[in-house]
């Protein structure tokens, strides 16, 4: 077992980590990899807390059937993966590829919809480029009960599980309207 070691320079009273690993650390680069698969952890935490309590409850499952929780796990593995893909897309600046989360109708639906939930001021209309998965996690989180203002906190995970819910409930209504023309 080795131990890692970080303290925070920028604070009076700077916080210590002490991170045990079973990696072999021999070199600063070494300790710097370890502290950097550390702070991952978080994402880890988020794709938890969306799992339990705060989100797909699965913990409340009354199914008893091994296989019947494991399909119902998966399947909410693979929602709370898609979530955690939106938070990273609009938390980073880059223009991720809106292809990689909705596929075509779905895109076309967020067209629709994105439509009534840009505001009337500068401040509450989607800033991010159309078509990007920021985009769309923007038009999500406002489903989800999120205010869109930059003053505010970025939508979190809980937020976004929210909107998506709400979304595909919307989604299937649209389907069935295209269908019906």
């Amino acid at each position: 077992v080795y131990v890692v070691e970080a303290i925070e320079q920028n604070r009076q009273q700077g916080i210590r980590w002490r991170i045990l690993t079973t990696h072999e650390v021999t070199s600063a680069e070494q300790a710097l990899q370890i502290i950097g698969w550390y702070k991952e952890r978080w994402h880890i935490e988020q794709i938890h807390r969306l799992l339990k309590t705060e989100g797909f409850k699965i913990e409340r499952s009354q199914l008893e059937q091994g296989w019947a929780i494991r399909k119902l796990t998966l399947l909410a593995m693979m929602a709370s993966l898609r979530i955690l893909q939106m938070m990273l897309a609009y938390l980073d600046d880059n223009e991720q590829s809106i292809d990689e989360v909705f596929d075509k109708k779905e895109q076309d639906c967020l067209q629709m919809i994105g439509k009534k939930m840009d505001g009337t001021t500068e401040k509450l209309r989607n800033p991010a480029k159309v078509n990007t998965l920021k985009w769309a996690t923007w038009i999500i989180a406002r489903m989800g009960g999120w205010k869109g203002y930059i003053s505010q906190r970025k939508p979190g995970p809980i937020v976004l599980q929210k909107g998506l819910a709400k979304f595909y409930n919307v989604y299937e209504g649209w389907l069935l309207f295209q269908d019906y023309n």
